[in-house]
């Protein structure tokens, strides 16, 4: 069926759409027995809430996570939009995941070229071999080129990790410039490395970027630490390489109050953590400046980082 997106809602539509349904809960009535039910519904562009009058204890019997076909009817309370369900019930077709998930906006093939450049720009006898193989494995690339960079704050999206990796790259060989006693090589096997747990970490195959039972258990660092481990052994990477690598992959959040189980210790160690850092935040800043009404001077409060972010004289002249 066609799909009309949730930002597409206007108050006083009558609509019929798909919508992944979550948060199912009854409500008592105020003034008569029974409950009702109120449930929010996703897709790609945002979610809404909505309400259903009849028939709610057999409506929250869905299962949380369900695709399900919605009729209702669009309205505003206190001051947000809302749907007035007059039918929810599973949806048993065809769906395009790429409805529901958010993904990158950008082109994803450019992405996917210069990750392949940088791969094939590996000089050193140890790094490149290793980096050449973990990413010849058919299902860490299509992971790694699918998966989010986060489930919050910045490249929640699909191609989200991607997008980070290759942004990153760029800053990271900008620094090596820079400071000609880096080991290039080491440091951009870093920036690659890096994030690959969380490949692992996330699950987005059901229609919502979940953290697994193992990235709840484990975290990115340590799956990605154990990855790099692995492999390393498996093709007889020197030990100091290795040791090295794995450091960097330790390291990279800064701080133990920030997830590192070590601290960075060496100037390769040093730029990751600042290039990964500068890169997040700035993404981050990127799609709050992006969200909202751009035609206002300042974005709405950012919650993640406690702040208001302004646009500008040219939004301060549209208002």
């Amino acid at each position: 069926m066609a799909k009309t997106m949730l930002t597409e809602l206007n108050e006083g539509m009558t609509v019929s759409t798909l919508a992944v349904a979550r948060q199912f809960r009854l409500t008592p009535f105020k003034n008569k027995p029974g409950n009702f039910l109120r449930v929010t519904l996703s897709d790609r562009s945002g979610s809404v809430g909505a309400k259903l009058w009849e028939d709610a204890e057999d409506a929250a019997r869905i299962p949380d996570g369900t695709v399900v076909k919605v009729t209702g009817r669009v309205e505003s309370y206190q001051g947000a939009l809302e749907l007035t369900l007059s039918a929810i019930a599973p949806w048993d077709g065809a769906v395009d995941p790429a409805d529901f998930l958010p993904a990158y906006d950008g082109d994803v093939t450019a992405l996917i070229a210069k990750l392949d450049a940088l791969i094939a720009s590996f000089t050193d006898p140890d790094i490149g071999p290793l980096i050449r193989a973990i990413f010849a494995d058919p299902e860490i690339r299509r992971k790694y080129c699918e998966a989010p960079a986060a489930r919050g704050v910045h490249g929640a999206y699909l191609h989200g990790l991607l997008e980070h990796v290759v942004r990153q790259a760029e800053l990271a060989e900008t620094a090596a410039r820079c400071y000609p006693r880096v080991d290039r090589d080491l440091l951009l096997a870093g920036v690659l490395l890096h994030d690959i747990g969380k490949i692992e970490e996330f699950d987005w195959a059901h229609l919502a970027i979940e953290y697994s039972t193992i990235g709840n258990l484990h975290g990115h660092i340590v799956i990605g630490d154990r990855l790099v481990y692995e492999w390393a052994r498996g093709l007889r990477i020197s030990d100091e390489v290795t040791t090295r690598l794995r450091h960097l992959i330790l390291s990279h959040h800064g701080t133990g109050e920030f997830g590192a189980p070590v601290v960075p210790k060496m100037l390769e160690a040093v730029i990751l953590h600042a290039v990964d850092n500068l890169e997040a935040k700035a993404t981050h800043c990127l799609e709050m400046l992006r969200g909202g009404n751009p035609e206002h001077a300042w974005t709405e409060w950012d919650r993640i980082e406690g702040r208001l972010w302004y646009r500008g004289d040219a939004a301060v002249a549209a208002e």
